[in-house]
């Protein structure tokens, strides 16, 4: 009887164990996803600003100029109608190597921080509202013609936020005649959409419906 106990209680030990070590490692797991998610979108944002470096190594100085004074203007509107708050949004030149680097600032109630790799994101999804304007920026300076394609944009924004970030995509496609295609989760950017399009799946077959 007493070695009865003993193996049961043996076993209740080895299985909360067990359930320890997969809770271990699901957690792991987790934080590892997460991990690549971050990483991924530091890639993204990253390759925005180095897109506004190129632009700006490749004009003249009156150009760089003009461009510089646009990509202000676009960024700290998109944010201003996003959050609702006096931000923002500077680029300075400055000549190293012989060539033109430009440095990023955000300013918001009078505090100036400047944004540098690999963390952009100021919380709330700042990084993510930043990496959308200068998406359109510089499709705008670029002369890039005809219809926009994004990607899960804002996707990082708080949720009280999201329905800014729809109105803004909103009022840019009717100011500069510009056709969006936006692929997203988001239910607010899908309303605002003209024609929105929604795509399920189940056990393996997609069924598109009208939204």
């Amino acid at each position: 009887m007493y070695q009865l106990m003993k193996v049961k209680a043996d076993l209740r030990q080895a299985s909360q164990k067990v359930t320890a070590k997969v809770a271990q490692r699901d957690l792991l797991s987790e934080q590892m996803q997460d991990a690549d998610r971050r990483k991924k979108q530091a890639e993204e944002q990253l390759a925005n600003f180095d897109l506004v470096q190129i632009l700006l190594q490749h004009t003249s100085d009156f150009a760089r100029r003009q461009a510089k004074r646009r990509i202000e203007e676009i960024v700290t509107s998109a944010l201003s109608v996003v959050f609702g708050r006096d931000y923002a949004f500077r680029v300075e030149i400055e000549v190293k190597g012989n060539q033109p680097v430009a440095e990023y600032y955000l300013e918001s109630e009078g505090v100036v921080t400047q944004l540098k790799p690999p963390d952009y994101d100021r919380g709330g999804g700042v990084a993510d509202v930043v990496s959308l304007a200068l998406k359109l920026a510089i499709a705008e300076l670029s002369g890039v013609k005809g219809t926009l394609f994004l990607d899960e944009v804002g996707k990082h924004v708080s949720l009280e936020f999201a329905p800014n970030v729809a109105y803004f995509l909103k009022e840019y496609s009717e100011k500069f005649g510009r056709q969006i295609v936006l692929i997203t989760h988001n239910e607010h950017l899908a309303e605002i959409g003209d024609v929105s399009i929604g795509v399920t799946q189940k056990r393996g077959q997609s069924k598109v419906s009208a939204v």
